[in-house]
């Protein structure tokens, strides 16, 4: 009886030993020796956020789309302030570690990388849930294009009022005049602030050292913004690229001593 069950036994063996048989081997997918994640095999692009040294460091590297030669992709990498609606002015100290702007030789597509203060104030209109066109945007941002003549490593300073024309507020309409607050270098802190006065329906937009200027507008203020927010911010926008290699956009900062108006303090 013993032989029998061992003969049964034999076979079953081999059946399950078999499977194993047809596996391909293992091999080498990505051993992160590059100095930067490899688009080629891996969706997610780069990110950080963290307190680091008593500032907190956004940065981002993100890679452009590679079915087009048309277009871009921007990227936000974002930390929001709480109870956006009851501040009405930020300040904060931004440095920026690095940058990295690109263009696709067959996109005409311009790239371009910032750090920013940045927030949505009111809606000019009837604000539509889930989208933000018409919601009045505020920002002062640190800023480069791909397509710069600026010696390296010099990013533009400039305060902008902007009304959102479509649901995501990728395209918006400048109110005014950019207000021109100079540059900075990569590296150097520069603080940077923006207050609206709702009464006075005019944004104020500074720069330690230099002149505030100011963005006045007509547009009706009464109604609240679809997308309430404030937040400091690091955003790169990328050109897509088909028939030329993929180019990444990239964008480290520091942020510092954050200020909001005193009735808007925790």
């Amino acid at each position: 009886m013993r032989s029998i069950l061992l003969a049964l036994a034999f076979p079953v063996m081999l059946a399950a030993a078999a499977p194993a048989q047809a596996l391909e081997p293992f091999r080498i997918y990505d051993r992160f020796a590059d100095r930067t994640i490899d688009p080629a095999r891996w969706q997610d692009n780069e990110r950080i956020r963290v307190i680091k040294g008593g500032e907190i460091q956004l940065m981002q590297r993100t890679w452009g789309l590679g079915g087009s030669d048309f277009g871009t992709l921007p990227m936000n990498w974002v930390a929001s302030l709480a109870n956006p609606q009851d501040i009405t002015a930020l300040k904060a100290r931004i440095t920026v570690n690095a940058f990295e702007t690109n263009a696709c030789p067959t996109n005409p597509a311009i790239g371009d990388a910032r750090a920013r203060i940045f927030g949505t104030f009111f809606n000019v209109s009837t604000p539509t849930p889930g989208s933000m066109v018409n919601d009045v945007i505020a920002q002062v941002r640190l800023y480069r294009t791909s397509n710069s003549t600026d010696p390296a490593g010099l990013m533009r300073v400039q305060g902008i009022l902007s009304i959102c024309t479509t649901a995501d507020c990728i395209s918006a309409a400048t109110v005014g005049n950019f207000v021109d607050l100079g540059t900075a270098m990569v590296g150097t802190p520069v603080t940077v602030s923006m207050q609206w006065d709702k009464p006075g329906k005019t944004f104020y937009f500074g720069r330690e050292g230099f002149p505030t200027g100011t963005v006045a507008y007509s547009e009706s203020d009464a109604s609240p913004p679809s997308f309430a927010n404030r937040y400091l911010s690091a955003r790169v926008t990328v050109p897509s690229c088909l028939s030329a290699p993929r180019v990444s956009a990239t964008v480290d900062a520091l942020f510092d001593n954050v200020f909001v108006n005193q009735s808007a303090a925790p």
